[in-house]
């Protein structure tokens, strides 16, 4: 699974905070661009599409407190 966040919209601490509470789902990795972060990791096939969707919600969560 990989999907890119824009560094406009997404700060950095957050994506870590959330790397690390998803930590014992699945293994994530950040990389970056210039304009992107890049977040790859492995879960089950069938899981991907809800595991990035929950993982980027709790993102945005930790951007509004």
């Amino acid at each position: 699974m990989i999907f890119k966040l824009n560094k406009e919209i997404y700060p950095k601490k957050a994506i870590r905070r959330s790397i690390n509470f998803y930590k014992k789902i699945a293994k994530f990795k950040l990389k970056e661009t210039k304009n992107y972060y890049i977040i790859s990791g492995k879960v089950e096939k069938e899981k991907e599409e809800l595991i990035m969707n929950e993982f980027v919600n709790f993102v945005l969560g930790i951007i509004r407190q």
